[in-house]
Order: C-alpha cells, then structure tokens, then sequence
C-alpha cells in the first residue's frame, strides 16, 4: 500500500485512494456498510480517526477520488 497509497502498513485508509492517481487499487467494501449513518477510517495515519458520513463517502468522496466500489457480502461469523 505504501506505493500504491503512500500510507504506512496500520494506515491504509478509504481516504489513501486519492493517492492512487493511476487507479492501481480496487476498492473492495462490505455492503453492509451502506447501512450505517457513519464510516469511520483514518485520516491516512493510524493515530487518530475520522467519522463521516457515510453518504458524503459513497456519494461524494469517493466519484471525486476517481473511485467506485465494488460490493463485497461478508459472512459474520461467531465462534463459540
């Protein structure tokens, strides 16, 4: 990620993308996200994190970084 990105391993980040001027990274993202009000990710550094809205992510950030997402199902799994 560190030359994709230019973000350090820990950091990788959604906001890392708009590094990525040769759309080299594929963005994978739980669908489920979509559900939530908030994304929470760093701010291309893993001391301090941001909470935006999730909307403004997928509808805003994400088509002005040149990035769409492809939509993954994740299965939850608890172990007992």
């Amino acid at each position: 990620m560190e030359r994709y990105l230019d973000i350090t391993p820990g950091s990788v980040s959604v906001l890392g993308l708009m590094n990525d001027k040769g759309g080299a990274v594929r963005l994978l993202m739980d669908r489920d996200l979509l559900k939530e009000e908030y994304y929470g990710c760093h701010p291309c550094i893993n001391t301090s994190s941001l909470w935006l809205k999730t909307a403004d992510v997928f509808e805003k950030l994400l088509p002005a970084m040149g990035h769409a997402p492809t939509y993954v199902e994740l299965p939850w799994v608890i172990e007992e």
